[in-house]
Order: C-alpha cells, then structure tokens, then sequence
C-alpha cells in the first residue's frame, strides 16, 4: 500500500436491533444448518419450534417475546456481549481495519460498517453494504469474542472483492465448495501476530486443518497475502 496516501477515516454503528435479530433466527433456523451450534437447550427448543411456521411475519410473535427477555435481563450473554463489544470497538476498531488492508495489500471494500449484534449463531455479511451480523458468544471456539469475528469476516471481504470478483483471478473460476473452502482457511493468518487487536488466534473450521495449517506455514514464511492465494489454489488442484 502506498504510505503516502491519504489516511482513511473508518466508521461504523454498533447495535442490538431486534427486528434484524428476528430475521436472522427466522431464515438461519430454516435455512441453514448454523442452529446445531445453539448450546442453551431454550434456545434450541425456540430453533425447532420455528421451523414449522411458513414464513417470518407468523414467526415474530414467537420470537419476539423470546428475545425480548434475552434483552431485558442485563446480565445476558446478549448484554454482556454488547458491552464488551463496544468496548472492544471503540479501542480497536481503527487497528482492526488497518490490520487487514495491510495484510491484504488493498484498501478495505468499504470505510463504512454498520454491526448487527443477533443472538442467533449466523454471522451474516453484505459486502457491498457494509453489513456484519457479530454473534453475541464468550468464549475461545469459533470466532471467539467481537473483534475477533469482525476480522474473520472482514478478510472475507477483501478476498471477495478483490480476487472472487476479478474476472482476471483464478479465484473467480472456483466452484462455490473450493471458494468456501479456500476463503474460510485463509483465516487462518489472523493469528498472534495480530494481538493485542483479536483476542484469540482465528481457529474456525478444524475440517479444513491441513489446509489451514499449509497456509498458515506459508504466510508465516513469505507474508505475502497474493502469494498466499496462490498456494491455496495449488493446494486445491492437489486434493488438499
């Protein structure tokens, strides 16, 4: 990146919306697998109890009661994470973004973020606006704590604007399992050279370890991150 330019001016909103909590458990119950990673038994029960109503706006009023006491207990996993959350932003937010457009060697798809915190376990991303949805969880698994998932997704979205998206990367010819596939190791560089920014080195998806840990040998060797797609890609031709 050039050193001269312009420094850039990030923002973002960080909130507890329970309209879009509501829509993420609706769609992620029933369209996705993400509820197997439901750990209260309540929460669970709510998962399979959506599942036979035909659409979101016959689910609200189910739902809405159900998270509104999520909200209202201020000692909450919900609560507790939103505090933490904002704590964790508004020290390391800036570093955080700076971190990963220099890893990635590009400016950031977007200077601007808007953070959704959903107690359902679906951090859903919109590249284009900006959107993260961060899961409202404490502990040293998958994702971890807030600033943590915020950089797991917001390499995604460096690598999908910049290689998914460029007709003139190999990246773009992948069919979607080897582009997830790739996409969810590379995550594996968000590791301790990134603290005290991330809490916890980036350990998501054990079904991909030995690419991951190719990957991570590879970027701890060379610290190029066009190099390291590069090998991702060979690896991917090898059956890895």
């Amino acid at each position: 990146m050039d050193n001269n330019q312009h420094e850039t001016k990030y923002s973002y909103t960080l909130t507890y919306n329970i309209e879009r909590d509501i829509w993420n458990w609706y769609y992620g119950a029933n369209y996705s697998n993400n509820a197997e990673q439901l750990r209260s038994m309540a929460d669970k029960k709510m998962a399979d109890s959506i599942r036979r109503i035909p659409t979101l706006e016959e689910a609200d009023p189910i739902l809405r009661p159900f998270l509104k006491t999520k909200l209202d207990a201020s000692d909450s996993e919900l609560n507790q994470f939103v505090n933490i959350a904002k704590a964790q932003f508004a020290e390391k937010f800036k570093a955080g973004c700076d971190a990963i457009a220099t890893m990635t060697e590009h400016p950031l798809t977007t200077a601007n973020f808007t953070f959704f915190v959903t107690s359902f376990p679906r951090m859903v991303a919109f590249y284009d606006e900006g959107i993260i949805f961060l899961y409202s969880k404490i502990d040293d698994e998958l994702w971890g704590m807030p600033m943590d998932g915020f950089l797991h997704e917001l390499q995604h979205f460096q690598v999908d604007k910049y290689w998914r998206r460029n007709p003139n990367s190999p990246v773009s010819e992948l069919n979607d399992d080897d582009y997830y596939k790739l996409k969810e190791s590379l995550t594996v560089i968000l590791d301790e050279e990134l603290k005290p920014i991330i809490t916890l080195p980036d350990c998501s998806y054990p079904e991909y370890k030995e690419l991951r840990d190719a990957l991570h040998a590879n970027w701890k060797q060379y610290h190029d991150f066009g190099r390291l797609i590069e090998f991702g890609l060979t690896l991917l031709k090898q059956g890895l």
